[in-house]
């Protein structure tokens, strides 16, 4: 927690400066609390203050000229990246229904003026470890979620992640009558690679392939790791013909580029079967992976290091070009 202290921030906003400077050297006057301090006259150079710079804790005035502490405080809660960001208001000793109506808009807690430096030391100390608390366990959270989603060894999506896509994808097809293409790769001959070079190079082998088959690629293409040396990408709006010259340059990246293992240059081969979605017909998760894994099959019973399409699919493309054209 103490490294964490070293690296917080702090707001001030208030449109007196005296009571910035007060609130600025009470708060200095324990050392390794903040090591940011920023501040803020009125309420829109407060806003402009936390779109700028990271901050972990606000110190609001509730009465202030143009934007008003309870307006800057809308503003903050409105906004997806702060409204995490705690906020304590000050305001004057009579103002009761203002800090009634500060904490329902979602104020973290209130101060009133003049407040005790003691009071206010306590104040900022409580609501800061909540936020780095708060911070940590976000941060785990994302931690988790990229773990569940992702193949440890190639650091691409895993084959749970690869379903919910496909299901994903799936109903946008239908929804928009839009086209989405699938490949399945294998890596030719792995098990003779790992018996000849060893399973560490069989490895680098596979985290390769990844990032060789991710730079093909478009950002919006989903790459898994489908199990062992399979690879799965889902292309969606990609139609039959363009997932053909994806996996064809796929295939050639990795065919025509050795793999430097240690001293050594080996050549490795990909085969693959390619599919689409395609209502009526191959309309399912499972029929669109049994597709590319029959293709798949093909590939490897013709000679591997070659790329094959679906028959069924190619073929109710055809039918329906031949309708369309009719």
């Amino acid at each position: 927690m103490n490294e964490a202290k070293k690296s917080a921030s702090i707001l001030i906003v208030d449109d007196s400066e005296a009571i910035r400077v007060k609130i600025r050297k009470v708060l200095s006057s324990e050392k390794g609390l903040f090591e940011s301090f920023y501040e803020a006259e009125n309420g829109i150079d407060g806003y402009k203050k936390l779109l700028e710079h990271k901050i972990d804790l606000i110190l609001c005035d509730v009465v202030m000229p143009q934007i008003d502490g309870f307006k800057l405080l809308l503003m903050v809660k409105g906004h997806p990246e702060l409204r995490d960001i705690p906020i304590i208001m000050l305001t004057a000793e009579e103002e009761q229904e203002k800090k009634n109506l500060g904490l329902q808009k979602g104020a973290s807690d209130y101060l009133t003026k003049p407040f005790d430096d003691f009071e206010l030391l306590a104040r900022v100390r409580l609501h800061l470890k909540l936020k780095l608390l708060q911070d940590e366990l976000m941060e785990a959270n994302k931690q988790l979620t990229h773990l569940s989603i992702t193949d440890a060894l190639t650091q691409v999506y895993n084959r749970r992640y690869l379903m919910k896509m496909m299901l994903n994808e799936i109903s946008r097809s239908k929804r928009y009558r839009s086209d989405l293409s699938f490949l399945l790769l294998d890596i030719d001959n792995f098990k003779a690679l790992n018996d000849t070079y060893g399973h560490q190079a069989g490895d680098q082998i596979l985290i390769d392939i990844c990032i060789r088959i991710g730079k093909t690629i478009r950002s919006t293409d989903i790459l898994s790791r489908y199990g062992g040396e399979e690879f799965a990408v889902l292309l969606p709006q990609v139609p039959l013909t363009g997932a053909e010259k994806v996996a064809e340059k796929i295939r050639k990246e990795v065919a025509e580029n050795p793999f430097q293992i240690n001293e050594d240059k080996i050549n490795v081969s990909l085969s693959c079967g390619i599919s689409c979605f395609l209502e009526e017909k191959v309309d399912t998760i499972d029929t669109v992976i049994m597709e590319a894994d029959r293709a798949l099959y093909e590939s490897k019973k013709n000679g591997k290091n070659r790329v094959t399409i679906s028959k069924d699919c190619l073929e109710s493309i055809s039918v329906h070009e031949d309708e369309d054209k009719k």
